[in-house]
Protein backbone atom coordinates (compact mmCIF):
# COMPACT_ATOMS: atom_id res chain seq x y z
CA UNK A 1 0.00 0.00 0.00
CA UNK A 2 1.69 3.43 -0.91
CA UNK A 3 0.67 6.16 1.62
CA UNK A 4 0.33 9.56 0.64
CA UNK A 5 2.58 11.94 0.53
CA UNK A 6 1.05 14.21 3.21
CA UNK A 7 0.89 11.41 5.55
CA UNK A 8 4.55 10.23 5.28
CA UNK A 9 5.31 13.52 6.31
CA UNK A 10 3.30 13.56 9.64
CA UNK A 11 4.66 10.09 10.56
CA UNK A 12 8.51 11.74 10.36
CA UNK A 13 7.12 14.57 12.30
CA UNK A 14 5.78 12.37 14.82
CA UNK A 15 8.92 10.29 15.13
CA UNK A 16 11.00 12.89 15.75
CA UNK A 17 8.65 14.70 18.09
CA UNK A 18 9.22 11.31 20.05
CA UNK A 19 12.91 11.01 19.59
CA UNK A 20 12.96 14.31 20.83
CA UNK A 21 11.35 13.45 23.93
CA UNK A 22 13.32 10.76 25.14
CA UNK A 23 16.86 11.39 23.67
CA UNK A 24 18.96 14.26 26.32
CA UNK A 25 20.38 17.35 25.04
CA UNK A 26 23.40 16.74 23.64
CA UNK A 27 24.80 20.12 25.17
CA UNK A 28 24.89 22.03 28.38
CA UNK A 29 24.15 26.17 28.06
CA UNK A 30 25.55 28.51 30.66
CA UNK A 31 26.03 31.88 31.10
CA UNK A 32 29.01 34.35 32.18
CA UNK A 33 27.77 37.72 34.28
CA UNK A 34 29.15 40.41 35.99
CA UNK A 35 27.38 43.18 38.40
CA UNK A 36 25.89 44.58 35.30
CA UNK A 37 24.84 41.91 33.47
CA UNK A 38 26.13 39.57 31.03
CA UNK A 39 29.79 39.42 29.67
CA UNK A 40 30.62 38.90 26.33
CA UNK A 41 33.92 37.57 24.99
CA UNK A 42 34.22 35.41 28.40
CA UNK A 43 37.09 32.74 28.00
CA UNK A 44 35.25 29.33 29.29
CA UNK A 45 37.49 26.37 30.12
CA UNK A 46 36.84 23.13 31.57
CA UNK A 47 38.88 23.35 34.41
CA UNK A 48 42.42 21.66 33.84
CA UNK A 49 41.97 20.78 30.04
CA UNK A 50 42.50 22.27 26.80
CA UNK A 51 38.72 22.34 25.79
CA UNK A 52 37.62 25.89 25.75
CA UNK A 53 34.73 28.23 24.97
CA UNK A 54 33.37 32.50 24.30
CA UNK A 55 31.21 33.65 25.39
CA UNK A 56 28.74 35.31 22.93
CA UNK A 57 26.84 38.51 22.97
CA UNK A 58 24.38 37.36 25.82
CA UNK A 59 27.23 36.07 27.69
CA UNK A 60 26.33 32.41 26.83
CA UNK A 61 28.33 29.90 26.23
CA UNK A 62 27.71 25.39 25.99
CA UNK A 63 29.69 22.59 26.22
CA UNK A 64 28.89 18.97 25.28
CA UNK A 65 26.71 17.02 27.83
CA UNK A 66 29.38 14.40 28.20
CA UNK A 67 31.07 17.14 30.48
CA UNK A 68 28.09 17.77 33.10
CA UNK A 69 29.37 17.64 36.62
CA UNK A 70 32.79 18.96 35.68
CA UNK A 71 33.62 22.56 36.78
CA UNK A 72 34.41 25.05 34.30
CA UNK A 73 36.00 28.82 34.62
CA UNK A 74 35.75 31.49 33.26
CA UNK A 75 38.02 34.80 32.62
CA UNK A 76 38.29 38.05 30.99
CA UNK A 77 40.59 40.91 31.08
CA UNK A 78 40.10 43.18 34.06
CA UNK A 79 38.34 40.25 36.47
CA UNK A 80 39.10 37.68 38.71
CA UNK A 81 38.52 33.88 37.11
CA UNK A 82 35.27 32.68 38.33
CA UNK A 83 34.21 29.18 38.17
CA UNK A 84 30.72 26.90 38.43
CA UNK A 85 29.84 23.35 37.83
CA UNK A 86 28.80 22.42 34.68
CA UNK A 87 25.13 21.38 35.08
CA UNK A 88 21.59 22.52 34.12
CA UNK A 89 22.19 26.25 33.00
CA UNK A 90 25.29 27.25 34.99
CA UNK A 91 25.79 31.08 35.77
CA UNK A 92 29.49 32.33 36.50
CA UNK A 93 29.67 35.60 38.09
CA UNK A 94 32.85 37.74 37.59
CA UNK A 95 34.37 40.29 39.85
CA UNK A 96 36.43 42.99 38.39
CA UNK A 97 40.18 43.34 39.77
CA UNK A 98 40.48 46.44 41.79
CA UNK A 99 40.73 49.97 39.84
CA UNK A 100 44.07 51.28 41.38
CA UNK A 101 47.22 49.47 43.38
CA UNK A 102 47.37 49.24 47.00
CA UNK A 103 50.60 51.29 48.19
CA UNK A 104 50.07 50.20 51.66
CA UNK A 105 49.98 46.95 50.69
CA UNK A 106 52.02 43.84 53.29
CA UNK A 107 54.09 41.81 51.45
CA UNK A 108 53.22 37.76 51.65
CA UNK A 109 56.39 35.87 52.86
CA UNK A 110 56.92 33.01 50.54
CA UNK A 111 57.84 31.41 53.21
CA UNK A 112 56.23 28.11 54.83
CA UNK A 113 54.60 29.12 58.52
CA UNK A 114 50.84 27.47 59.60
CA UNK A 115 50.03 30.32 61.10
CA UNK A 116 50.34 32.53 58.05
CA UNK A 117 47.79 31.07 55.98
CA UNK A 118 48.52 33.12 52.62
CA UNK A 119 52.30 32.29 52.88
CA UNK A 120 53.52 31.09 49.63
CA UNK A 121 54.85 27.54 50.49
CA UNK A 122 52.25 26.33 52.45
CA UNK A 123 50.20 25.16 49.79
CA UNK A 124 52.69 25.54 46.89
CA UNK A 125 55.35 23.59 48.73
CA UNK A 126 56.99 22.22 45.35
CA UNK A 127 57.18 25.68 43.54
CA UNK A 128 58.65 26.79 46.77
CA UNK A 129 61.58 24.94 47.19
CA UNK A 130 62.20 25.10 43.05
CA UNK A 131 62.26 29.26 43.52
CA UNK A 132 64.35 29.10 46.90
CA UNK A 133 66.91 27.17 45.01
CA UNK A 134 67.11 30.61 42.14
CA UNK A 135 69.19 33.08 42.36
CA UNK A 136 65.62 35.33 42.71
CA UNK A 137 65.94 33.86 45.97
CA UNK A 138 69.33 35.66 46.82
CA UNK A 139 69.52 38.72 44.43
CA UNK A 140 69.61 41.16 47.86
CA UNK A 141 71.53 38.33 50.32
CA UNK A 142 74.22 36.83 47.69
CA UNK A 143 77.14 36.78 49.06
CA UNK A 144 79.30 37.61 45.60
CA UNK A 145 76.51 40.24 44.79
CA UNK A 146 77.10 42.14 48.49
CA UNK A 147 80.65 41.77 47.96
CA UNK A 148 80.50 43.97 44.77
CA UNK A 149 77.80 46.00 45.87
CA UNK A 150 79.70 46.91 49.40
CA UNK A 151 83.56 46.94 48.68
CA UNK A 152 83.85 43.44 50.89
CA UNK A 153 84.95 40.12 50.64
CA UNK A 154 84.42 36.62 50.55
CA UNK A 155 84.91 37.12 54.59
CA UNK A 156 83.92 40.47 54.95
CA UNK A 157 87.04 42.40 55.04
CA UNK A 158 86.17 46.02 54.12
CA UNK A 159 87.73 47.87 51.37
CA UNK A 160 88.74 45.37 49.24
CA UNK A 161 88.86 45.33 45.60
CA UNK A 162 85.41 46.51 43.79
CA UNK A 163 82.73 48.08 45.36
CA UNK A 164 79.70 49.96 43.81
CA UNK A 165 79.84 51.94 48.07
CA UNK A 166 83.22 52.58 48.39
CA UNK A 167 83.90 53.57 44.48
CA UNK A 168 80.41 55.23 43.45
CA UNK A 169 79.14 55.96 46.78
CA UNK A 170 76.38 58.34 44.65
CA UNK A 171 75.19 55.04 42.91
CA UNK A 172 74.49 52.89 45.82
CA UNK A 173 70.23 53.15 44.78
CA UNK A 174 70.91 51.98 41.37
CA UNK A 175 70.66 48.03 42.29
CA UNK A 176 67.32 48.24 44.29
CA UNK A 177 65.04 48.56 41.67
CA UNK A 178 65.27 44.68 40.50
CA UNK A 179 67.32 43.23 43.16
CA UNK A 180 64.56 44.24 45.98
CA UNK A 181 61.78 45.44 44.10
CA UNK A 182 59.97 44.72 47.20
CA UNK A 183 61.55 47.22 48.86
CA UNK A 184 61.52 51.13 49.09
CA UNK A 185 64.81 51.58 50.72
CA UNK A 186 67.62 53.47 48.49
CA UNK A 187 70.58 51.24 50.14
CA UNK A 188 70.30 47.88 49.93
CA UNK A 189 71.41 47.41 53.72
CA UNK A 190 68.65 48.36 54.65
CA UNK A 191 66.10 45.85 53.63
CA UNK A 192 64.33 43.89 55.89
CA UNK A 193 61.39 41.36 56.21
CA UNK A 194 60.00 40.37 53.05
CA UNK A 195 61.27 42.34 51.26
CA UNK A 196 65.11 41.14 51.97
CA UNK A 197 63.46 37.92 50.35
CA UNK A 198 64.84 39.28 47.01
CA UNK A 199 62.60 38.28 43.84
CA UNK A 200 59.73 36.93 45.30
CA UNK A 201 56.17 35.31 45.27
CA UNK A 202 54.42 37.80 46.01
CA UNK A 203 55.67 40.61 44.13
CA UNK A 204 56.15 38.52 40.81
CA UNK A 205 52.59 37.63 41.14
CA UNK A 206 51.11 41.45 41.48
CA UNK A 207 52.93 42.67 38.43
CA UNK A 208 49.62 43.37 36.55
CA UNK A 209 51.19 45.03 33.18
CA UNK A 210 55.17 46.90 32.03
CA UNK A 211 54.75 50.40 32.08
CA UNK A 212 55.16 52.82 29.35
CA UNK A 213 59.17 53.42 30.36
CA UNK A 214 61.99 52.78 27.71
CA UNK A 215 63.42 49.20 28.66
CA UNK A 216 66.60 49.41 29.83
CA UNK A 217 66.65 52.88 30.78
CA UNK A 218 63.45 52.55 33.31
CA UNK A 219 64.74 49.72 35.38
CA UNK A 220 62.45 47.01 37.27
CA UNK A 221 60.04 47.79 39.60
CA UNK A 222 60.07 51.58 37.78
CA UNK A 223 58.60 49.98 34.81
CA UNK A 224 56.65 47.98 36.30
CA UNK A 225 53.01 48.33 37.34
CA UNK A 226 51.56 46.33 40.26
CA UNK A 227 48.21 45.94 41.33
CA UNK A 228 47.52 44.81 44.99
CA UNK A 229 44.35 45.11 46.45
CA UNK A 230 42.85 47.18 49.66
CA UNK A 231 41.42 44.06 50.83
CA UNK A 232 41.55 40.01 50.66
CA UNK A 233 44.26 39.13 48.01
CA UNK A 234 45.03 38.95 44.27
CA UNK A 235 47.36 36.39 42.38
CA UNK A 236 48.19 36.90 38.53
CA UNK A 237 49.47 34.18 36.77
CA UNK A 238 49.75 32.60 33.68
CA UNK A 239 46.62 29.70 34.27
CA UNK A 240 43.51 31.32 33.25
CA UNK A 241 41.17 28.12 35.47
CA UNK A 242 42.36 29.31 38.71
CA UNK A 243 39.14 30.18 40.65
CA UNK A 244 39.63 30.44 44.47
CA UNK A 245 38.48 33.99 44.13
CA UNK A 246 41.87 35.59 44.53
CA UNK A 247 43.45 34.83 41.13
CA UNK A 248 43.59 36.26 37.67
CA UNK A 249 45.00 35.45 34.58
CA UNK A 250 47.67 37.67 31.90
CA UNK A 251 49.09 36.71 29.11
CA UNK A 252 51.87 38.27 29.96
CA UNK A 253 53.43 35.79 32.56
CA UNK A 254 54.26 33.61 29.50
CA UNK A 255 55.26 37.21 27.57
CA UNK A 256 59.89 37.93 27.23
CA UNK A 257 58.49 41.24 28.35
CA UNK A 258 57.50 40.79 31.87
CA UNK A 259 61.33 39.95 32.44
CA UNK A 260 62.66 42.41 30.27
CA UNK A 261 62.88 45.29 32.88
CA UNK A 262 65.19 43.55 35.29
CA UNK A 263 67.21 41.75 32.34
CA UNK A 264 67.91 44.97 30.27
CA UNK A 265 69.69 47.95 31.69
CA UNK A 266 71.88 50.72 30.88
CA UNK A 267 73.29 51.90 34.06
CA UNK A 268 75.59 54.81 34.37
CA UNK A 269 75.48 54.69 30.86
CA UNK A 270 77.25 51.29 30.03
CA UNK A 271 74.97 48.37 28.42
CA UNK A 272 75.18 45.84 31.31
CA UNK A 273 72.20 43.78 30.93
CA UNK A 274 71.42 43.47 27.33
CA UNK A 275 69.52 39.61 27.63
CA UNK A 276 66.45 40.85 26.53
CA UNK A 277 67.47 43.06 23.49
CA UNK A 278 69.80 39.86 22.52
CA UNK A 279 66.77 37.79 22.39
CA UNK A 280 64.85 40.15 20.50
CA UNK A 281 67.45 39.91 17.22
CA UNK A 282 67.42 36.13 17.43
CA UNK A 283 66.49 33.30 15.49
CA UNK A 284 64.40 32.36 18.81
CA UNK A 285 62.40 35.97 18.75
CA UNK A 286 61.51 34.97 15.11
CA UNK A 287 60.32 31.71 15.85
CA UNK A 288 58.11 32.82 18.40
CA UNK A 289 59.65 31.83 21.56
CA UNK A 290 59.70 33.35 24.65
CA UNK A 291 62.11 33.70 28.19
CA UNK A 292 59.66 31.42 29.89
CA UNK A 293 59.74 28.78 27.26
CA UNK A 294 63.47 28.23 27.97
CA UNK A 295 64.15 29.31 31.45
CA UNK A 296 60.52 28.06 32.77
CA UNK A 297 60.13 24.52 30.97
CA UNK A 298 58.25 22.56 32.99
CA UNK A 299 60.05 19.54 34.79
CA UNK A 300 57.84 16.74 33.78
CA UNK A 301 57.43 16.20 37.76
CA UNK A 302 55.40 18.41 39.34
CA UNK A 303 51.42 17.33 38.61
CA UNK A 304 49.54 19.49 41.18
CA UNK A 305 50.76 23.17 42.11
CA UNK A 306 49.22 22.64 45.46
CA UNK A 307 48.45 19.15 46.59
CA UNK A 308 46.13 18.87 49.68
CA UNK A 309 45.61 22.87 49.39
CA UNK A 310 42.83 22.58 46.48
CA UNK A 311 45.35 21.89 43.52
CA UNK A 312 43.72 19.62 41.13
CA UNK A 313 45.85 16.98 38.66
CA UNK A 314 47.17 18.77 35.43
CA UNK A 315 49.16 17.67 32.84
CA UNK A 316 52.75 18.31 33.99
CA UNK A 317 53.88 20.09 31.06
CA UNK A 318 51.29 22.74 31.87
CA UNK A 319 53.40 23.60 34.72
CA UNK A 320 56.09 26.04 34.77
CA UNK A 321 59.36 25.32 37.26
CA UNK A 322 60.68 27.82 39.12
CA UNK A 323 64.37 27.59 39.12
CA UNK A 324 64.55 29.38 36.43
CA UNK A 325 66.58 26.78 34.56
CA UNK A 326 65.80 23.96 32.62
CA UNK A 327 67.25 20.94 34.99
CA UNK A 328 70.72 23.64 36.34
CA UNK A 329 72.39 26.45 34.64
CA UNK A 330 75.24 23.82 34.30
CA UNK A 331 73.54 21.46 32.30
CA UNK A 332 71.99 24.22 29.82
CA UNK A 333 75.24 25.17 29.03
CA UNK A 334 76.16 22.48 27.90
CA UNK A 335 73.88 21.84 25.87
CA UNK A 336 73.73 25.24 24.44
CA UNK A 337 77.52 25.27 23.56
CA UNK A 338 78.35 22.99 20.41
CA UNK A 339 81.97 22.36 18.91
CA UNK A 340 83.86 20.57 15.68
CA UNK A 341 87.05 20.22 14.82
CA UNK A 342 88.61 20.10 10.91
CA UNK A 343 91.88 19.25 10.19
CA UNK A 344 94.11 19.57 7.31
CA UNK A 345 97.61 18.81 7.03
CA UNK A 346 99.68 21.51 4.56
CA UNK A 347 103.52 21.75 4.21
CA UNK A 348 105.57 21.78 7.61
CA UNK A 349 102.19 21.88 9.60
CA UNK A 350 98.99 21.04 10.84
CA UNK A 351 96.23 23.44 10.77
CA UNK A 352 92.95 22.60 12.92
CA UNK A 353 89.96 24.74 12.08
CA UNK A 354 87.93 24.75 15.44
CA UNK A 355 84.39 25.30 15.41
CA UNK A 356 82.37 26.82 18.24
CA UNK A 357 78.43 28.04 18.29
CA UNK A 358 75.38 28.38 19.95
CA UNK A 359 72.31 26.18 19.67
CA UNK A 360 69.07 26.21 20.95
CA UNK A 361 69.55 29.64 22.84
CA UNK A 362 67.52 32.81 22.57
CA UNK A 363 70.38 35.31 23.51
CA UNK A 364 74.20 35.39 23.10
CA UNK A 365 76.42 33.33 25.07
CA UNK A 366 77.45 34.02 28.07
CA UNK A 367 74.48 36.45 28.88
CA UNK A 368 73.55 38.08 31.91
CA UNK A 369 75.76 40.38 33.92
CA UNK A 370 78.38 42.10 31.91
CA UNK A 371 81.62 40.53 33.32
CA UNK A 372 80.80 36.88 32.42
CA UNK A 373 82.81 35.08 29.93
CA UNK A 374 83.72 32.02 28.26
CA UNK A 375 87.15 30.84 27.95
CA UNK A 376 88.35 28.13 25.24
CA UNK A 377 91.79 26.35 25.77
CA UNK A 378 93.03 24.82 22.73
CA UNK A 379 95.79 21.92 23.44
CA UNK A 380 98.03 20.66 20.86
CA UNK A 381 99.16 16.94 22.03
CA UNK A 382 101.88 14.30 20.49
CA UNK A 383 101.69 10.47 20.28
CA UNK A 384 103.42 10.67 23.40
CA UNK A 385 100.91 13.04 25.20
CA UNK A 386 103.01 16.09 25.91
CA UNK A 387 101.88 19.76 24.69
CA UNK A 388 103.50 20.85 20.83
CA UNK A 389 104.14 24.07 20.35
CA UNK A 390 101.05 26.56 18.26
CA UNK A 391 102.85 28.06 15.22
CA UNK A 392 100.03 30.39 14.56
CA UNK A 393 96.58 31.06 15.68
CA UNK A 394 94.78 32.69 18.46
CA UNK A 395 96.13 33.17 21.82
CA UNK A 396 94.46 33.87 25.29
CA UNK A 397 94.86 37.72 26.54
CA UNK A 398 96.03 38.74 30.14
CA UNK A 399 92.42 39.08 31.03
CA UNK A 400 91.61 35.27 31.90
CA UNK A 401 94.32 34.87 34.32
CA UNK A 402 97.75 34.27 34.82
CA UNK A 403 97.51 30.79 34.55
CA UNK A 404 96.26 30.21 30.81
CA UNK A 405 97.22 33.33 29.68
CA UNK A 406 99.30 33.41 26.23
CA UNK A 407 97.85 29.83 25.31
CA UNK A 408 96.49 28.56 22.28
CA UNK A 409 92.54 29.68 22.92
CA UNK A 410 89.77 32.44 22.68
CA UNK A 411 88.34 34.71 24.90
CA UNK A 412 84.52 34.97 24.25
CA UNK A 413 83.17 37.99 26.42
CA UNK A 414 82.68 42.06 26.59
CA UNK A 415 85.42 43.79 27.84
CA UNK A 416 84.77 47.06 29.81
CA UNK A 417 87.06 49.93 29.79
CA UNK A 418 87.73 53.25 31.88
CA UNK A 419 88.59 56.09 30.03
CA UNK A 420 92.54 55.99 30.74
CA UNK A 421 91.66 52.19 28.40
CA UNK A 422 92.53 49.81 31.25
CA UNK A 423 90.44 46.77 31.83
CA UNK A 424 89.07 44.83 33.71
CA UNK A 425 87.05 47.42 35.30
CA UNK A 426 83.59 47.78 36.64
CA UNK A 427 80.31 49.12 35.18
CA UNK A 428 80.59 51.86 37.31
CA UNK A 429 83.76 53.03 36.40
CA UNK A 430 83.34 52.08 33.15
CA UNK A 431 83.13 54.25 29.81
CA UNK A 432 79.88 54.62 27.72
CA UNK A 433 81.65 53.76 24.54
CA UNK A 434 80.40 50.17 23.33
CA UNK A 435 82.76 47.88 24.33
CA UNK A 436 84.76 44.75 22.07
CA UNK A 437 81.79 41.78 22.14
CA UNK A 438 82.89 38.26 21.00
CA UNK A 439 80.41 36.48 22.46
CA UNK A 440 78.91 33.79 20.95
CA UNK A 441 76.09 34.74 18.82
CA UNK A 442 73.04 31.89 18.13
CA UNK A 443 72.56 31.16 14.51
CA UNK A 444 76.40 32.12 13.51
CA UNK A 445 79.15 29.92 13.92
CA UNK A 446 82.60 31.43 15.02
CA UNK A 447 85.99 29.81 13.02
CA UNK A 448 89.51 30.32 14.23
CA UNK A 449 92.56 28.05 13.12
CA UNK A 450 95.57 26.93 14.74
CA UNK A 451 98.47 25.48 13.44
CA UNK A 452 100.68 23.16 15.20
CA UNK A 453 104.15 20.85 13.87
CA UNK A 454 103.55 17.97 12.34
CA UNK A 455 103.87 16.04 15.39
CA UNK A 456 100.76 16.81 16.61
CA UNK A 457 98.11 13.37 16.80
CA UNK A 458 95.24 14.82 18.95
CA UNK A 459 93.50 18.67 19.95
CA UNK A 460 92.25 18.91 23.27
CA UNK A 461 89.51 21.97 24.11
CA UNK A 462 88.48 22.99 27.05
CA UNK A 463 85.61 25.38 27.37
CA UNK A 464 85.73 27.27 30.60
CA UNK A 465 82.20 29.40 32.16
CA UNK A 466 83.20 31.80 34.36
CA UNK A 467 80.64 34.74 36.66
CA UNK A 468 83.63 37.15 37.07
CA UNK A 469 87.50 38.02 36.03
CA UNK A 470 90.09 36.03 37.44
CA UNK A 471 91.74 39.56 38.96
CA UNK A 472 88.25 39.75 40.62
CA UNK A 473 88.18 36.38 41.72
CA UNK A 474 91.11 36.25 43.44
CA UNK A 475 91.05 39.73 45.90
CA UNK A 476 87.65 38.66 46.74
CA UNK A 477 88.94 35.47 47.79
CA UNK A 478 85.85 33.91 46.02
CA UNK A 479 85.86 30.02 45.69
CA UNK A 480 84.30 28.19 42.63
CA UNK A 481 84.45 30.48 39.70
CA UNK A 482 85.55 28.55 36.98
CA UNK A 483 82.68 25.50 35.32
CA UNK A 484 83.85 23.27 33.38
CA UNK A 485 81.25 23.55 30.30
CA UNK A 486 82.73 20.88 28.01
CA UNK A 487 86.00 18.80 27.39
CA UNK A 488 86.75 17.05 24.49
CA UNK A 489 89.34 15.34 22.68
CA UNK A 490 89.73 15.22 18.58
CA UNK A 491 91.94 12.84 17.04
CA UNK A 492 94.31 13.72 14.19
CA UNK A 493 94.68 10.43 11.88
CA UNK A 494 97.86 11.02 9.54
CA UNK A 495 97.54 9.44 6.35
Amino acid sequence: MRLAPGLILLLLLTLLAGLAVVTPSLYVAGQVRDADGPVTGARVRLKGAALTARTDVRGRFRFPYSFSGRRVTAWKEGYFIGGSRLSSSPVIHLTRLPAVDNDTYEWVDPAPNPAASHNCANCHAEIYREWSHSAHAYSVTGRRFRNLYEGTDWHGNAHVGWGLLTQYPDGAGVCASCHAPATKAYDLRQVQGVAERGVHCDYCHKIASVAEGTIGLTHGRFNLRLLRPLEGQLFFGALDDVDRGEDAYSPLYRDSRYCASCHEGIVFGVHVYSTFSEWQVSPAARQGRQCQDCHMKPTGRMTNMAPHHGGIERDPNTLANHRFFDDSQDAMLRRAIKTSVRFERQPGKVRAWVRLWAEGVGHRLPTGFVDRHLVLVVEGQASDGRTVPLKAGPQLPALVGEELAGRPGRLYARVLRDFEGRSPVPFWLASPDPPLDTRLTPGKTEEDFFDFPTTLTRLCLRILYRRFWPEVVRSKQWPDNDLLVSEHVFLFLSE
